[in-house]
């Protein structure tokens, strides 16, 4: 299984795309995430935020939906002061995690347009199988809405494009079935006319979001990166699409050893 991630088939077809003439596909945007969680005090976020700019991210992703009791003032203030701290150039996600109901994402969405913090998306703003209120919210915000890590298969996002729950698909390559199924999900997103992006697992979703014109942009979380002699990084807000044959990965043994179960 493991070397099927590695050097099977599907692995082959995105290096082709990705390997193909046009310039444009060869290095690839990316957001960094999981630094602005929503379980950090204030004070701790403004400061990773400005972490974050000073290491040279052009795009970042923070949490709203706050733990306990949190006022739409406080959401607020919370955007807004990250917002400052990343400076007015920095493109900023917003993750949710489906902790609103749509009337507060819709209430709370609109009191962050009006704050000026100028979101790049707004993510995961309610229940992911509530297409008819990820619709709704979609349709009163100026701030694009994404969705779509949650869903597993391809079925499900065809119910999500059809009800036109969001402006931005978010396809997660392990859930949705793995290379095949995920560029799949793409080709649906761009005949909707919408842009796709990925969830977690870097190394493997540059190919992927480069090998489809709508391709967006790639989720940086390197959680798996251990395992990987060698992996993209970010240089000035892009990842340089590998060319190596598959996936580009080869497996650290040392680690493999480390974290194997016998």
């Amino acid at each position: 299984m493991l070397n099927a991630m590695t050097q099977g088939n599907d692995g082959s077809l995105s290096t082709i795309h990705s390997n193909s003439s046009l310039e444009v596909f060869n290095r690839i945007a990316t957001y960094a995430s999981g630094a602005l969680r929503r379980g950090l005090k204030l004070e701790e976020a403004v400061t990773a935020a400005g972490r974050l700019r000073e290491k040279g991210h052009r795009q970042t992703k923070m949490q709203l939906g706050l733990p306990g009791v949190a006022s739409p003032a406080r959401e607020v203030e919370q955007a807004r002061l990250i917002r400052e701290a990343v400076g007015p150039d920095m493109d900023l996600m917003c993750d949710i995690n489906q902790r609103w109901r749509v009337e507060q994402a819709i209430d709370i969405g609109k009191r962050v347009e009006d704050a000026g913090v100028g979101l790049y998306w707004l993510e995961d703003v309610t229940a992911h199988d509530d297409y008819a209120g990820l619709a709704r919210v979609a349709a009163a915000l100026a701030t694009p809405v994404a969705g779509g890590e949650y869903l597993y298969g391809t079925v499900p996002f065809r119910h999500m494009l059809e009800a036109r729950s969001v402006d931005i698909v978010m396809i997660d390559q392990v859930r949705s079935g793995g290379i095949t199924p995920w560029l799949k999900i793409a080709g649906m997103a761009e005949v909707f006319n919408l842009p796709v992006v990925s969830h977690g697992v870097p190394e493997i979703h540059v190919h992927l979001v480069g090998a489809v014109p709508n391709g967006l942009t790639v989720e940086y979380m390197p959680r798996l990166f251990r395992l990987w002699e060698e992996v993209p990084v970010p240089v000035n807000g892009k990842l340089a699409m590998p060319t190596a044959p598959g996936l580009g990965l080869k497996f650290d043994e040392t680690a493999i050893r480390t974290f194997g179960v016998a």
